[in-house]
């Protein structure tokens, strides 16, 4: 590890850079770490990987050498010269000078997928700026299905606190919107803590590497998925009030807009104890709600 971290202390010397903390760049140069990634990535010749972040590239070089084809996305003008400069002989690299949130994961994916040898899975790894998790994780999830070639995994180092929040379960403290979104779409589980000291420079919190399984279908099925997620977002709105009065409250507030003799007569037809907290209520159970509550007002309605 004393090699890497000296190797990219003198990169950014000699390029005269510094890692940017609006960007939230702190770079991994834990060697046995970044071959913790690899083996957790289970990569084959047949992969295609999409990077986020790919910094100074010493993860890429790693990721390269195990998969088909690699694309690497960095935001960071100087980090992207480097990255040229790296790989401008690797013909099984493409690099990708964007912000992943202003990219079109679908497109990206297609455009790698018309060359040979074509890829026949497609991964997502990075070390997420840790401002920027939960926006990027989601958009490759729900963009997911959208592509010629669905994204089979998500690899990603993450501060320890979303991690957390990634894999909790109901009645947690770390159970939330989040946990929910993502037990929807995908199966995850925290492989590894990795502390400051595996960076570059140190961040003041510990990290976890998170992987997820993304499902074919999701968890549950849903009349309306649109709808499911803003029963589930006005539930953790209000998570200290009890599931009903979280609800109301999200009506008159116009996140969302049910009338209220619907959600009790869900909660009836349910047998769902509208004085719950929403943090006890499992992905199933939230489906069932949205789906019981959509039945209600549509009874209602004729």
């Amino acid at each position: 590890m004393a090699n890497t971290r000296k190797r990219t202390r003198e990169l950014f010397q000699n390029t005269k850079l510094h890692p940017r903390k609006r960007f939230g760049q702190n770079f991994l140069v834990d060697t046995r770490m970044l071959d913790f990634i690899v083996e957790a990535a289970e990569l084959s010749s047949e992969d295609l990987v999409l990077e986020i972040g790919a910094g100074t590239g010493t993860l890429t070089k790693k990721l390269a050498a195990s998969s088909a084809r690699l694309i690497a996305v960095e935001l960071d003008e100087g980090l992207f010269h480097i990255l040229q400069s790296e790989f401008q002989d690797n013909t099984n690299v493409t690099l990708v000078h964007a912000d992943i949130l202003n990219m079109d994961f679908p497109t990206l994916i297609d455009t790698a997928a018309k060359h040979e040898p074509a890829p026949g899975r497609v991964k997502v790894i990075g070390n997420l700026p840790y401002y920027i998790t939960t926006p990027i994780l989601m958009k490759a999830l729900e963009e997911s299905s959208l592509s010629p070639l669905p994204i089979e995994m998500i690899l990603i180092m993450v501060q320890k606190e979303v991690g957390q929040r990634i894999v909790a379960s109901p009645g947690t403290k770390a159970y939330g919107s989040l946990s929910v979104a993502v037990g929807y779409r995908s199966d995850a589980e925290i492989l590894k803590r990795v502390p400051p000291g595996s960076f570059y420079p140190r961040p003041k919190v510990d990290s976890v590497l998170v992987r997820l399984n993304v499902r074919s279908k999701p968890s549950v099925n849903v009349r309306d998925e649109r709808f499911f997620f803003q029963i589930v977002r006005a539930a953790f709105q209000y998570r200290r009030k009890t599931l009903r009065n979280a609800l109301r409250m999200a009506c008159d507030a116009g996140t969302v807009k049910l009338p209220m003799d619907s959600v009790d007569n869900a909660f009836q037809a349910l047998g769902l104890d509208g004085k719950r907290r929403g943090e006890t209520l499992n992905i199933s159970e939230f489906a069932a709600l949205a789906d019981a509550i959509q039945e209600q007002r549509r009874d209602g309605e004729e």
